[in-house]
């Protein structure tokens, strides 16, 4: 993240941009640093998600209701059935919702809403994290389809909000976090898989 910030502070100053557009570029630098870990397992994807206790416990609450309202109004057949469905909404998602599908329904509502009002960059970013969620850690999202997928999310981010230099800074935020996983530098022991999936070679 801070690697991506100095990005975009850089790009400020090589663009010649106002104070007010440093500070942005530095956030909005640092932010898209962050963007190739919204894959499975990466930092950033647990961030974003809600968490799987609150998903759980609807659907606990869900099943103790369905559960008295099949003890005091349903009979015979249909009071079984009531009981065997809230007993699955009370058990089943402690063992199937994981982190991937949380950050899977993230992706759906982010791109919902975006579509919801009219807005195609949020579209976009929530289309991103949907594919972020059903790859595995430093996988595609860590290499050269992850940077052409985020020029498109960049390009939208741009057109919305015309600031010159915007979109290199979102880019290069971008690529600045697969620069900083290579194992040329001392603190990482797995590197970047630039070309993934064509060659899976780490630099």
């Amino acid at each position: 993240m801070a690697i991506g910030a100095a990005t975009g502070v850089a790009i400020a100053v090589w663009t010649q941009s106002s104070v007010v557009e440093a500070a942005l570029f530095g956030f909005v630098g640092g932010v898209a640093a962050l963007a190739p870990d919204l894959d499975v397992n990466g930092k950033l994807a647990n961030k974003i998600t809600v968490e799987k206790k609150w998903l759980v416990l609807f659907f606990a609450i869900a099943g103790l209701l369905l559960a008295l309202y099949s003890y005091f109004m349903l009979f015979g057949i249909k009071q079984i059935t009531g009981f065997l469905v809230s007993l699955g909404l009370l058990l089943l998602p402690k063992l199937f919702i994981k982190q991937r599908m949380m950050l899977f329904l993230t992706g759906v509502i982010v791109a919902y809403a975006g579509w919801y009002i009219n807005e195609m960059w949020i579209v976009y970013i929530g289309l991103f994290i949907l594919f972020a969620s059903v790859v595995s850690h430093r996988t595609w999202t860590h290499s050269f389809v992850g940077v052409i997928l985020f020029y498109f999310v960049a390009a939208e981010v741009a057109q919305k909000f015309p600031i010159e230099g915007l979109q290199a800074v979102l880019i290069l935020g971008y690529v600045s976090h697969l620069v900083a996983d290579m194992k040329m530098l001392p603190a990482n022991k797995k590197g970047t898989k630039f070309f993934y999936p064509l060659w899976k070679k780490e630099f």
